[in-house]
């Protein structure tokens, strides 16, 4: 009696381990294959200035061309452009990613997004965001005719963009896009919590304040320069944000009923003149 049970114990064992070898198997083909626990890759590329001149190119400046050569390779490889707001209706569970998400952005505002983004994201029907600074939209709206040289949005360039149904607006602080004393929205050397919330907030506000009041209520808001400062996601919570966006290079993981994985999102910084196989291929990593 007592040698069968032996036998049944080392028999339970036996299998149990068996068990385990093939689940841990499994579970090596599944992240292999791209399941982490639910989790999607989303990764997000970041753009800046557009110009039609190849002379004016450079780290924060692509031409004409190489974005839609972007554009076209970004479709050719399965890649699906969204919104910020479609991955915080994912994560909130009420909504669904394509298979392969990417996220498009365009940084500060600069009217040639308007003058040459807009027309490629119709012709592909392409989405992408736009993080836009409340200060210098209200300067180009005073200035003279736009110029896709050295011009900014205005609140009527905007207007149209969003009314296209290809654009989303994010905000880009309404007056922190600077070096100066202040880097960014972080925190001034000896200023206090109190000081730095309060200008924080003041600043924020007054953006999202403009671009609301014209039926554009952003969902995400771009730190100037990725900088966060050591209060700054608190502060954007607080302020209503649920997508923040950084400049540190890595590709996202969104999962459904975790609200974390969309705060500080990584972001890869397209440069004009790098090889567009290789720069993609980080961003295509699962």
């Amino acid at each position: 009696m007592f040698a069968s049970l032996r036998i049944n114990k080392w028999a339970v064992f036996t299998v149990l381990t068996a068990l385990a070898i093939l689940s841990s198997g499994l579970v090596r083909e599944l992240k292999a294959a791209g399941d982490d626990g639910g989790a999607v890759s989303v990764p997000i590329v970041m753009y800046h200035s557009v110009r039609n001149d190849p002379d004016a190119a450079g780290e924060y400046v692509v031409t004409v061309e190489e974005l839609e050569e972007d554009i076209r390779y970004i479709l050719e490889n399965g890649y699906k452009p969204v919104f910020c707001s479609e991955l915080e209706d994912f994560v909130d569970s009420d909504g669904e990613l394509p298979e392969k998400p990417i996220v498009i952005t365009f940084d500060d505002g600069s009217y040639n997004n308007f003058y040459y983004v807009l027309p490629l994201l119709q012709k592909y029907h392409v989405k992408a965001v736009f993080s836009v600074v409340g200060q210098w939209c209200m300067a180009a709206a005073e200035g003279a005719e736009p110029s896709p040289v050295y011009s900014y949005m205005d609140i009527d360039n905007l207007k149209t963009m969003y009314s296209s149904g290809y654009c989303e607006i994010a905000n880009h602080s309404w007056d922190m896009h600077e070096l100066g004393e202040r880097r960014g929205a972080g925190r001034m050397a000896g200023e206090s919590e109190e000081d730095y919330r309060r200008a924080v907030y003041n600043d924020v506000t007054q953006a999202q304040k403009l671009l609301s009041q014209s039926g554009m209520t952003p969902v995400t808001y771009a730190y100037p320069y990725g900088i966060c400062g050591d209060m700054g996601e608190q502060l954007m919570k607080e302020a209503g944000f649920d997508v923040t966006l950084s400049c540190e290079e890595r590709v996202n993981k969104v999962a459904k009923g975790d609200y974390e994985c969309l705060r500080f999102m990584g972001r890869f910084n397209r440069p004009s003149g790098a090889d567009r196989k290789k720069f993609f291929s980080r961003l295509f990593e699962d």
